[in-house]
């Protein structure tokens, strides 16, 4: 199975993870965070990645959703600031 990956966030560089990935049937957003943080080297804990913005196909998802074939999964970062 294909999804395309995009990462919307200021503490990760940009274009990384970006694009389509392969998948195993069953594979979680939670998964895709795991997968993420290995491939590409994202130093932000687990803990934090988590605490972002899941959208399936511009729909809000949680961390145990299972992905589709040709799914888009956005993972959008909270801002911080005062």
């Amino acid at each position: 199975m294909t999804v395309s990956l995009r990462f919307l966030c200021v503490d990760i560089p940009i274009g990384l993870g970006n694009g389509d990935i392969s998948i195993d049937e069953g594979t979680t957003i939670e998964d895709i965070l795991i997968f993420s943080r290995e491939q590409y080297g994202i130093e932000l804990p687990l803990t934090e990645l988590k605490k972002s913005l899941f959208l399936v196909n511009s729909n809000p998802a949680r961390l145990d959703y299972t992905l589709m074939d040709k799914d888009m999964l956005s993972i959008v970062r909270p801002l911080a600031g005062g």
